[in-house]
């Protein structure tokens, strides 16, 4: 999947970040107030409802598609001040995300 910016203010991780935690359940509000961490990247709930209107309605991966197999992975982030697990399911033949999760705890999986 690609994404393109007209001007490149916010960078594209931040931007995908951002669409992660609100379709995990995070307001728009809560979601611009998860941005304060990272410096220089504190965007406003607006900014957070015209990424979610642009890219919300592109697909990660086909749903129809049959998986026969599938790779995870972790790694450790630092957010903040504090580490997190940063998972993801890759589907290899295809070369396309099945899904992503942050834990706190290494012991929490998908």
């Amino acid at each position: 999947m690609l994404l393109r910016f007209v001007r490149n203010r916010t960078s594209t991780c931040i931007v995908m970040y951002s669409l992660y935690l609100y379709f995990l359940g995070l307001s728009l509000r809560n979601t611009s107030k998860a941005l304060e961490p990272f410096k220089g990247q504190n965007r406003s709930h607006v900014a957070v409802w015209e990424w979610i209107q642009r890219f919300g309605s592109l697909q990660i991966y086909n749903k129809n598609r049959r998986i026969s197999a599938f790779i995870i992975d972790e790694t450790v982030i630092q957010i903040g001040g504090q580490h997190f697990w940063l998972w993801i399911c890759i589907e290899p033949i295809h070369r396309s995300v099945l899904g992503i999760y942050i834990s706190q705890k290494r012991e929490t999986c998908l």
